[in-house]
């Protein structure tokens, strides 16, 4: 973050990432707060905001397709319009959940984006409104942004910018941010070890405390000895491996190997996959519409048939098609409409 980071002040140490946002939330929020989520959305979020009492208000992430021709089905770009995000913010707004590289959609923020993020917190929300930014994906950034341009051709600010991971903003790095935002993220996501559930919050004195108050109360706290082989892998990750002169550059390898092969394999099916030659990506999914084929292809009496475990207890496309997937042809996907509102 380009910043000295006071350890006992401004770090909480968490039992994952989980539980970092759960303690975040749950000093922040209280009975009619509203926390904005940018949709589709992580669906730990939603609930998450409501055990805090307070109330989710989803602004909708854009859906921009490569081929706009009738009747296409293509794969595209999610972008925030921040006219969508300024209607949302009210006198009750406390929080804005920022998460890139993104879950589900694999969207990384470009800097135009957050800097209007920053902007209507600045400008439009209350003083007391915090950003959480869930970077748990950070150092999978397997097609960075290409350099944004100002009008004049010039190179933007670069503020904000990781060091570490190419592609990557730290929201918390943009002027004026850090008092404004609790970082958060994991090593689970990073080292492929989720099952040892260390996470960490940063931020300024006065957002960790309450959070290190709580943290004791929730779950005592994380395990000693995952914290210890976390402490000894950090250092180590800076070294050169497997070929690379990094761990971060041989993950970063790795997952681009993962994406290509997969890609091509959900295109050969039939799906619609971004193009990672022109549309920047992140994390570990694959947003996939689709196709025509594949449609036609899921028996009619699957789809919005009732089904007490789907989101409103039916069955649509998705939910019929990854149900179908997973009893018949031993595939597993995860169904999209978890992730939006309705």
């Amino acid at each position: 973050m380009k910043r000295a980071i006071d350890p006992m002040n401004e770090v909480s140490v968490t039992i994952g990432a989980s539980q970092a946002l759960y303690l975040s939330l749950q000093t922040l929020i209280k009975p009619g707060d509203e926390v904005i989520l940018f949709e589709p959305f992580f669906d730990l979020y939603q609930n998450q905001i409501k055990l805090a009492g307070g109330t989710p208000v989803y602004v909708p992430l854009t859906f921009v397709p490569y081929d706009k021709s009738p009747n296409a089905i293509s794969g595209g770009e999610w972008v925030l319009e921040g006219h969508n995000l300024e209607k949302a913010i009210t006198s009750k707004t406390r929080a804005i959940v920022l998460n890139s590289p993104h879950n589900p959609t694999g969207k990384i923020f470009t800097r135009s984006e957050m800097e209007s993020i920053a902007s209507a917190l600045t400008n439009l929300a209350n003083p007391d409104c915090v950003v959480l930014s869930d970077e748990v994906y950070k150092y999978i950034v397997h097609s960075p942004p290409r350099k944004e341009e100002t009008t004049n051709g010039e190179a933007h600010d670069v503020s904000g910018e990781s060091e570490l991971c190419e592609g990557h903003i730290h929201f918390a790095a943009l002027p004026g941010m850090w008092d404004r935002t609790i970082t958060i993220s994991s090593a689970g996501k990073t080292f492929s070890a989720t099952g040892w559930q260390v996470g960490w919050c940063i931020g300024p004195k006065k957002l960790i405390s309450p959070i290190h108050q709580l943290l004791p109360y929730v779950q005592f706290c994380a395990s000693t000895v995952i914290q210890e082989a976390l402490a000894r892998t950090l250092p180590r990750a800076d070294k050169p491996f497997e070929g690379h002169a990094s761990y971060y550059d041989y993950l970063k390898d790795k997952y681009t190997r993962k994406r290509d092969m997969l890609v091509n394999a959900l295109k050969a099916a039939g799906f619609a996959v971004p193009d990672y030659e022109q549309t920047p990506g992140g994390g570990f999914f694959i947003f996939a519409r689709i196709g025509t084929d594949i449609k036609n292809a899921i028996p009619s009496d699957r789809v919005n048939a009732p089904n007490p475990v789907a989101p409103g207890g039916v069955a649509r496309q998705d939910w019929a098609l990854c149900q179908w997937m997973a009893e018949e042809k031993g595939l597993l996907c995860i169904p999209s409409s978890p992730f939006f509102s309705k």
